[in-house]
């Protein structure tokens, strides 16, 4: 069945590809595709958190300009009934960005054809402006997209990897916590500076103009599968938030997500991660999901959590 490329309409296909996503997780060997989560974090934090202008806090003009760039690169193919068998897309829509430049592509299974459209739309509207390169990942058991990688010129590196690892629920146990820490939901108080903070300090950002505005936090909250109560942080002592995360559940394929995960540098080492973690799998677990995968995030925290590597991934670069 013939496919064609079509132009995304945010209003009307996000949500067609969101679903999208749900029916074809399962579809493959591994994940070959995003799951949701990444799809609302894309669009509903990191276009927006990007886009912000540090010295214009409440102005979310930038804001609303990179969720325009990203969703004008978005490609879509549907087949002739109008279902869509196929999406390529971006993770940070900033040009500017050194993540720019990567290609997604999200696939059906009975349209292994699409690739090389898909990737050549990849190579027509991102190429990093100063480096003019485009680069995918791929997982070493893709047979069809290494081929159609080889194929176009593109070159795998065999450093740096990357693994899905994946973490199959059991008893997660009961919720343990120093003395005078506490545990609360965004439900429970949706402090939003504080939020910032803890997101900022824990991935290592000192100045607050480094942070994600209060306007991207407020955008991320709109997410179609965003969930207050999934947005969990641990308190210290003396109100600050120490530990955060966010879960997400896609139930028709009872799998758990999470992204992101944050500590702050004055409380690491003291088992927080891990426990905030350990709460949201049991959240999810509550609404029947069954396993959470893992790519790209720190592997030592997340082996040592209990999960286990399914497969390898490497970038594959193509220099234009």
């Amino acid at each position: 069945m013939r496919a064609s490329l079509k132009t995304y309409q945010p209003d009307r296909d996000f949500l067609r590809v969101r679903d999208f996503l749900k029916q074809t997780y399962a579809a493959f060997p591994g994940p070959y595709n995003w799951g949701i989560e990444r799809w609302n974090y894309a669009r509903y934090f990191v276009a927006p958190m990007l886009g912000a202008d540090p010295d214009k806090p409440q102005d979310d003009a930038g804001e609303r300009r990179a969720i325009k760039l990203w969703e004008d690169l978005v490609g879509l193919w549907e087949d002739e009934q109008g279902d869509i068998v196929g999406v390529t897309c971006v993770e940070h829509p900033d040009p500017s960005h050194d993540g720019f430049g990567e290609i997604f592509v999200l696939r059906h299974p009975q349209h292994p054809e699409l690739i090389e459209d898909m990737l050549a739309f990849g190579e027509a509207h991102y190429v990093h402006p100063e480096k003019q390169r485009v680069y995918i990942w791929a997982y070493d058991d893709d047979t069809a997209l290494n081929t159609v990688l080889e194929r176009r010129g593109y070159v795998c590196r065999e450093e740096p990897t990357s693994h899905h690892l994946e973490y199959t629920f059991g008893d997660l146990g009961q919720l343990e916590l120093p003395e005078g820490f506490s545990l609360l939901s965004a439900a429970e108080k949706n402090d939003i500076e504080k939020l910032r903070e803890v997101f900022g300090r824990g991935f290592n950002h000192e100045d607050p103009a480094d942070w994600p505005s209060a306007n991207a936090y407020r955008e991320l909250q709109k997410a179609p599968d965003y969930n207050l109560e999934h947005h969990l942080v641990i308190v210290a002592p003396d109100g600050t938030y120490a530990s955060s995360c966010i879960v997400w559940i896609d139930a028709e394929n009872r799998v758990g997500h999470l992204e992101p995960l944050a500590t702050h540098p004055d409380y690491r080492r003291l088992g927080l991660a891990s426990q905030v973690q350990r709460e949201g799998m049991r959240r999810l677990q509550s609404k029947g999901a069954v396993r959470m995968p893992m790519t790209g995030g720190f592997e030592p925290f997340y082996r040592a959590f209990g999960f286990t590597e399914q497969r390898t991934q490497h970038p594959w670069v193509k220099q234009l």
